[in-house]
């Protein structure tokens, strides 16, 4: 009696930690399943989600988004309120439905729209439920299972589960699943996933890809029929299906080869022609988002870009490619997964694992990896793509390579700034800016936009220095073939000339080095993709009356993760200080997070310590 007594306490004791434990969070995730019938050529996917809503910021969740398209079918919506006492108080009406485009700009032609809706009730707590079944007769996944709702929002209990014919073989690849089976149910096999997750992930500056860090799990088909039959078998039968599906798509008027080959008429070096015909489909046609055909997947042929003077990814690469195979230059479909941070590709599982098209163009002694998608100069590698491994379509000979990483030379950003005192905490200043890399891709493409409005407000957000007020900011227009990008603008701030009484103190303007957190904090390495590379001369006028009491010594920092110094010299009537700050990339695990912090924490304690004290000249 007395152990019953002890464990049914226990028992009680958890379910009220629990209770306590749910209501202090604007929401949980109680239970999550997926549950995916998959017989020949055709799939059915039901989800549903259970969300315990605890207060006014957990609504969020109570709007419902759920995408559809001409291939991905979603039907049987179902939603209702449960109060705290388990009482069903709220149903979803049909009418409460809407749908509308999954994009809100740049699509000419598309094919993706969601079902939404918001079901909220006005008593917390309570508990929202909602199912919907999808179907597909063409796919590339069986399942891309990923059950949470934010990084910040628990997941008490997951399941997914796969019933298919067993003649049907599955790969699979699962991460943080707890439990795993597989058993045979007459002619079909039936795998189940467990899993939950408790919340503890955020949004961390230079994190690796969440995803990798999440529960999850993907189910592909080996053998697939998208508009053709394919096979997942090895990365070569993805390719070789790849190839043949845009295998007919170079399709290109003879009127516009007749202008390429009146552009690059007396061009006898191939990377001079390559750049011609490159530059020619940059001034010619556009980036708009396409996603009709088979499922997005295929591109639109050569002959609609000419004919449109637009397209997306996939349909620019076509028609440049096509240009270049009109005058027998070799070239190759590239998929990639672009943007930051960097998503490694998982060889051990041959799938769709790509976003982007670039084209792929050997050359002696070189391989160009351009973007049609992009106004970048010819040959520069910008940050959306560089670094990565991209899969080149070659038929049974498709393999991957990776594209090359940005230097630190190539992501210099310099600033020279003159600073005056003007009235007591106030300074003027005058920026002489020059950018690479990111920012650099930033003011090109905004230099060329025709909204000059958007335009500076974009500047004074992300490129005008924190703490300054711009008074004229002036954009220097460069070539099309300019790795760097220059802006210059006159500002005010307070705070780097301060009086105290008869004396002064300037203070160092300082870098933008990101915030971290500190090791007691951080839960996720630190990915950087590319170098972080940084100089300043700062020109701080003396005025009129003072004279320095201290000039701070030089200082050098040292480490693997980068460097930084600074030196400082008065000239006449001003002090110049120099500085330098690298940021290397790489991927730097938890266990050296301590090491990482101290260095990044040094150089910014440096700097907000950094100051030069001025006096009244003796009469």
């Amino acid at each position: 009696m007395r152990n019953r007594l002890t464990l049914f306490c226990f028992i009680v004791t958890l379910l009220f930690q629990h209770t306590l434990f749910a209501q202090c969070l604007d929401a949980v995730l109680l239970n999550q399943k997926t549950s995916v019938a998959l017989k020949k050529n055709n799939l059915s996917r039901i989800s549903s989600f259970e969300i315990l809503i605890n207060n006014r910021h957990g609504e969020e969740y109570t709007e419902v988004t759920i995408p559809f398209s001409s291939l991905l079918k979603v039907t049987n919506i179902k939603a209702y309120i449960k109060d705290k006492n388990g009482e069903i108080v709220k149903k979803l009406k049909k009418s409460d439905i809407s749908e509308r485009s999954s994009f809100s700009s740049g699509t000419f032609y598309e094919d993706e729209f969601v079902k939404e809706f918001k079901l909220k009730h006005n008593v917390y707590p309570y508990t929202l439920f909602y199912e919907y079944e999808e179907s597909e007769d063409q796919f590339l996944y069986v399942a891309h299972w990923v059950p949470i709702l934010d990084l910040d929002i628990p997941t008490l209990n997951a399941e997914l589960e796969v019933l298919a014919e067993k003649d049907i073989e599955l790969t699979y690849k699962n991460s943080f699943v707890s439990s795993f089976s597989r058993d045979s149910i007459d002619d079909e096999y039936r795998y189940r996933w467990k899993t939950n997750y408790d919340g503890s992930m955020e949004n961390e500056v230079f994190a690796p890809p969440l995803l990798d860090h999440v529960p999850s799990v993907q189910v592909v088909p080996q053998k697939f029929k998208f508009e053709i039959k394919g096979s997942f078998d090895s990365w070569e039968t993805y390719g070789s299906w790849q190839d043949e599906l845009i295998a007919s798509l170079f399709d290109i008027p003879d009127n516009e080869v007749k202008t390429i080959e009146n552009l690059i008429n007396g061009i006898e070096d191939e990377k001079a022609v390559i750049k011609t015909i490159y530059q020619y489909v940059q001034n010619e046609t556009r980036y708009i988002n396409i996603s009709l055909e088979t499922g997005g997947l295929k591109p639109y042929p050569a002959s609609y870009v000419s004919q449109n003077h637009y397209g997306d990814c996939k349909a620019l690469s076509i028609y440049f490619m096509a240009l270049l195979k009109s005058f027998g230059i070799e070239c190759f479909y590239a998929k990639l997964a672009a943007g930051d941070p960097i998503e490694e590709v998982d060889h051990s599982l041959p799938s769709m694992q790509s976003n982007h098209i670039v084209v792929c163009v050997p050359v002696k002694n070189d391989t160009l990896w351009l973007d049609c998608t992009s106004d970048n100069p010819f040959e520069y590698i910008g940050t959306f793509i560089q670094n990565r491994e991209a899969f080149v379509i070659n038929g049974e000979k498709s393999h991957f390579s990776r594209i090359p990483a940005l230097t630190k030379e190539q992501v210099l950003c310099e600033r020279h700034v003159n600073l005056e005192h003007v009235t007591r905490n106030e300074c003027k200043t005058e920026f002489f800016n020059t950018y690479r890399g990111e920012d650099f891709e930033l003011l090109h493409n905004l230099i060329s936009s025709t909204n000059e409005n958007d335009n500076l407000e974009i500047v004074r957000e992300h490129l005008i220095a924190d703490g300054f007020e711009p008074i004229e900011i002036i954009n220097h227009r460069a070539k099309q073939d300019s790795l760097k990008a220059e802006l210059s603008y006159s500002a005010k701030s307070n705070g780097l000339y301060e009086k105290y009484g008869s004396d002064m103190i300037i203070r160092l303007l300082p870098f933008e080095i990101s915030s971290f957190d500190s090791p007691s904090k951080r839960v996720l390495p630190v990915q950087i993709d590319y170098p972080i590379y940084n100089k300043d001369e700062l020109n701080y006028k003396i005025p009129a009356g003072y004279i320095a009491n201290n000039i701070p010594e030089h200082k050098s920092i040292e480490s693997k993760y980068g460097s930084f110094s600074t030196r400082t010299e008065q000239v006449d009537d001003h002090f110049k200080i120099r500085k330098t700050f690298l940021l290397n990339s790489g991927k730097y695990p938890i266990s050296e997070y301590q090491a990482f912090y101290s260095f990044i924490n040094e150089i910014v304690e440096f700097e907000n310590k950094f100051y030069i004290t001025l006096s009244k000249k003796s009469l």
